[in-house]
């Protein structure tokens, strides 16, 4: 009787280390998963951003090329003047990231000059 008794104490422990050890696994789960959620929807907001921001940007480069080109001529060719306008209406962010949406990086409609 007494190893009867010895093995439901056992047995009562093992089953309570199991349950105790499949709380913090489905815990870790439910966050990965609530992580993949919101991974995933902030991919989607950058992509619909993207199809929103990259021609208006495209736009503004453009602009910004034509309107370079016309003081490199206005001036006869000085870079100093027309170099700054292209650098800033060319340079900067054709595209919207994850990163950008979850403000780990800025984003930049205009190039450094």
């Amino acid at each position: 009787m007494s190893h009867c008794l010895f093995f439901r104490k056992r047995l009562g422990a093992l089953a309570l280390v199991l349950v105790l050890a499949a709380v913090p696994m489905s815990a870790r789960a439910e966050e990965e998963d609530e992580s993949l959620a919101y991974e995933g929807s902030v991919g989607i907001g950058a992509a619909i951003s993207t199809l929103i921001y990259s021609p208006l940007k495209v736009a503004f480069a453009a602009t910004g090329l034509v309107v370079s080109s016309l003081a490199w001529i206005w001036t006869f060719g000085d870079t100093s003047i027309s170099g700054p306008i292209y650098e800033r209406a060319l340079g900067g962010d054709y595209v919207i990231t994850p990163d950008h949406l979850s403000g780990e990086m800025d984003l930049e409609l205009n190039g450094s000059s």
